[in-house]
């Protein structure tokens, strides 16, 4: 074969090639300009929806505003129409708004989603001749479940009616799902036979005083007198027969030491209140003093509420009058003197209130409730906002406001109400995520060592604003994620007793009215993955 030949079959193998890229480039040329058709006509859509859900939630807000909490059907038909029309004039025929798909999935929640069929220009070579794309939208409707309480980030435990214990998460820490966790704390009146009840009573010092009957806060008084002159009256030391039955001699008053009337059976109606007669017990009982005095030392239940009685009679055992109460803190443990038979107990006077609680704990300073909106609200308000959701939007990094108080009557309506678990009123809820920011602290040093909600008492007032930069904060919270929790009925409870433990392990403490827990679910936001 010569070299013409040589070169003729060259030129035809390279002409052959150049064809079939030709094909293969058309072919993805057209491939990728319907794609990219598809894209546009789905962003368009989008478009629409949006535009569209917008429109509705607002309409939605408006008709909840006047006071609506739960939409009837003419209102959401209404919505529904405003919907359509909106996504009509974004260049929709009614065809097209026919289909769209527009639902009330919960109560403040509105879901507005769409497919639609676009037709394709090359693709109809292999017989493909329309694409099927769509849009959807109802991400702020998981916000409109929130309820008006914040919790910490970390498990929080109810431990007494006056304290609480929380370990925050460190930073690869977090709530387990499908674990129990308290989302607002309790309380209940004091147990005044809890051990915060000692066996001695005082008498006035100034008797036209009925409040404090003239002891003055901090200053140390002897509860239980010893012999000789220290007696109140001869045969009388101090000591009270609290437990009502009048017998047991020094093993009862002993046991009256150490646990108050926690094991007594009282003849008398518990609890002890002002007006009971109570009999005085005679006698110095001065091994038993110290034993039981320095158990409550070992044991740290150094405070206690002590009867005040008119008087003690002479060298006898009679009934006395409560004429109030008063509290007291251990200052020293005594030390029995055989020789002088002397066992004298110290205490510094603390207050006229009632309840003693000596457990450790932190002051629950408030509940847990919060102030969505940022304006004072009232508990009717509370409890609907509680029962159908805040109706609008809380945002991740604004401030919120706790509300004082514990509110335990519609805490537990709107609990109740929401354990129905109706579809526009759901058992699962949103809850905020707080913290305190360093702001707080500076602007009030007396929260610099505040660590949660729980420690703070509501005195701001910033009339609805949420930004730290438009208002000075000195008493609230920040906003830092969102969980969802599925609210459980008290008989669901597996967390309800006394076993602590550190971090998320052990009990989260007994029940109390107001106290409100929650299973949790997931997290909305989770605090630390947003910058």
């Amino acid at each position: 074969m010569d070299n013409r030949n040589k070169k003729r079959t060259r030129s035809g193998s390279v002409m052959v090639m150049t064809a079939a890229f030709g094909i293969v480039l058309l072919a993805v040329t057209a491939l990728v300009t319907d794609i990219g058709y598809l894209y546009l006509e789905q962003a368009r859509l989008q478009t629409a929806i949006d535009a569209g859900w917008k429109a509705g939630f607002d309409r939605m807000m408006q008709i909840k505003s006047g006071g609506k909490h739960i939409l009837n059907e003419t209102e959401k038909g209404l919505i529904r129409q405003h919907v359509r029309d909106v996504i009509k004039s974004n260049g929709y025929s009614d065809e097209d708004v026919a289909v769209v798909d527009i639902d009330f999935p919960s109560n403040n929640q509105l879901l507005v989603k769409s497919n639609k069929k676009v037709g394709l220009f090359f693709a109809q070579v292999i017989d493909i001749k329309s694409s099927d794309v769509g849009a959807s939208r109802s991400d702020v409707g998981d916000l409109g479940t929130i309820i008006p309480l914040g919790i910490p980030h970390g498990p929080t435990k109810d431990v007494s009616p006056t304290k609480y214990r929380c370990e925050l998460f460190d930073s690869d820490e977090e709530f387990t799902v499908g674990k129990e966790y308290i989302i607002k704390l309790g309380e209940k009146p004091m147990d005044p036979f809890g051990g915060g009840l000692a066996p001695w009573g005082v008498v006035p010092i100034v008797a036209t005083d009925t409040i404090e009957f003239g002891f003055a806060s901090n200053t140390i008084y002897i509860l239980k007198q010893s012999d000789g002159k220290e007696t109140i009256t001869p045969g009388n030391f101090g000591c009270l027969d609290i437990d009502g039955d009048h017998a047991g001699g020094a093993n009862d008053y002993l046991d009256r030491i150490k646990y108050g009337n926690k094991f007594g059976i009282a003849s008398y109606n518990e609890p002890l209140s002002i007006g009971d007669m109570i009999y005085s017990e005679t006698g110095n009982m001065v091994g038993a003093t110290v034993e039981g005095v320095q158990y409550r030392f070992d044991n740290n239940l150094l405070d206690m509420r002590i009867p005040v009685v008119r008087n003690f009679v002479n060298g006898q055992s009679d009934k006395i009058e409560i004429i109030g109460f008063l509290n007291f803190r251990l200052t020293q443990a005594p030390v029995e003197d055989k020789k002088d038979k002397t066992a004298t107990v110290y205490a510094m006077y603390l207050g006229a209130d009632y309840a003693v609680d000596n457990t450790v704990g932190m002051p629950k300073l408030s509940f847990g409730r919060i102030d969505p909106d940022n304006i004072s609200t009232n508990a009717s308000q509370y409890l609907d906002f509680f029962k159908y959701g805040y109706s609008a939007a809380v945002e991740y990094g604004q401030m919120i406001l706790p509300e004082n108080g514990n509110a335990s009557a519609p805490t537990a309506a709107a609990v109740s109400y929401r354990l129905q678990d109706n579809p526009e009123t759901p058992k699962n809820v949103i809850v905020p995520i707080t913290d305190i920011p360093g702001n707080v602290k500076t602007n009030n040093p007396a929260y610099a060592t505040a660590t949660t909600i729980y420690d703070l008492v509501a005195t701001d007032n910033p009339n609805g604003v949420i930004g730290l930069a438009s208002y000075t904060y000195r008493s609230s919270v920040r906003v830092t994620g969102f969980a969802e929790f599925e609210l459980l009925d008290e008989g669901d409870y597996v967390r309800d007793g006394t076993n602590y433990d550190t971090g998320d392990k052990g009990d989260l403490g007994p029940v109390m009215p107001g106290q409100v827990r929650g299973k949790f679910i997931r997290y909305i936001v989770k605090p630390g993955t947003v910058n």
